[in-house]
């Protein structure tokens, strides 16, 4: 059983609005969930997981579970006519049935979970983490949102302040790179990916996040670029290896060539050997200059 964020935000379709508010509730009507072509994780859902739903800005909570009552499906053009209500913006090709519904009287703000929730690693951007359509998270997250682990502690567990305090700056770096992406030399021509309101930047990979998933511009290859982050190098190369290993599986298309680029303040021996075992790796190191000048 896997375990799934459905993200939902508002949209502007034929030339009117619909809130974020508005869709969850005509979908939790309608005992179904529309998804897109590219909604990333469309591919990995399946009858009997459970989602627990979001409803993006202004709201910024989660506000409903269900139960994924079939796997992800294609639909015909009678069931688009059955859950579209005559309006283009809920005709969706693909889409997934849900059972056991459940909206909550109160939804819980993402703001006051924020400390506990695992999958949001950098708590200072959380924001990027609820963005692209569907989302998978660890079972303990699911029990944590829906409040089946209440007792569970929101002091800061002692490896994520260590791994914050190794190097504080860390936590702005991947909003720094977003922010300044087209002036950033990278050595290639990489674009970020893009799939249904998600911007490459977290990107939903199973249960998991990849900092930044990208395309060369030159050769049309995806890469997926990693922050090294106050991992070890063992499990940063680890990491990276998984990730590509998703995305030639349920991401690239015939041919489409997938490679690893790691983002690290310096490179010990370990992480130098790791990567000559693995071609399609390549790192790149950054530099943080601070300069203090005299008052005038």
């Amino acid at each position: 059983m896997s375990y799934w964020i459905f993200i939902v935000t508002n949209k502007v379709s034929d030339g009117r609005e619909f809130t974020a508010e508005e869709v969850l509730r005509q979908r939790i009507e309608d005992k179904f969930w529309g998804l897109g072509e590219t909604t990333p994780n469309r591919k990995n859902l399946k009858q009997d997981d459970k989602a627990v739903f979001y409803v993006g800005n202004p709201v910024k909570s989660f506000a409903a579970t269900a139960t994924l009552a079939t796997d992800a499906f294609k639909l015909s053009t009678e069931d688009q006519d059955d859950v579209s209500h005559g309006i283009a913006f809920y005709r969706p090709p693909w889409g997934v049935r849900l059972k056991d519904l459940r909206v909550w009287d109160e939804k819980k703000p993402v703001a006051t979970l924020l400390p506990v929730l695992q999958f949001i690693e950098n708590k200072s951007f959380w924001g990027t983490y609820l963005q692209g359509g569907v989302r998978g998270i660890e079972e303990g997250d699911y029990e944590r949102i829906v409040g089946a682990a209440a007792s569970v502690s929101s002091s800061p567990q002692p490896e994520a302040v260590d791994r914050a305090s190794e190097f504080a700056l860390e936590a702005h770096l991947e909003e720094f790179m977003d922010r300044n992406w087209d002036n950033i030399d990278f050595g290639l021509r990489l674009k970020k990916y893009q799939a249904e309101g998600q911007s490459g930047r977290q990107f939903p990979a199973g249960p998991w996040s990849i900092d930044f998933l990208c395309t060369d511009e030159n050769s049309g290859d995806l890469v997926v670029l990693e922050l090294k982050r106050g991992k070890t190098s063992d499990a940063t190369v680890g990491q990276l290896l998984r990730y590509v290993t998703y995305v030639k599986e349920n991401l690239a298309k015939p041919g489409q060539a997938v490679r690893g680029l790691i983002v690290a303040r310096d490179v010990d021996d370990a992480l130098r050997y790791s990567v000559k075992a693995v071609p399609s790796f390549k790192v790149l190191t950054y530099r943080v200059d601070f300069k203090l000048r005299l008052a005038e």
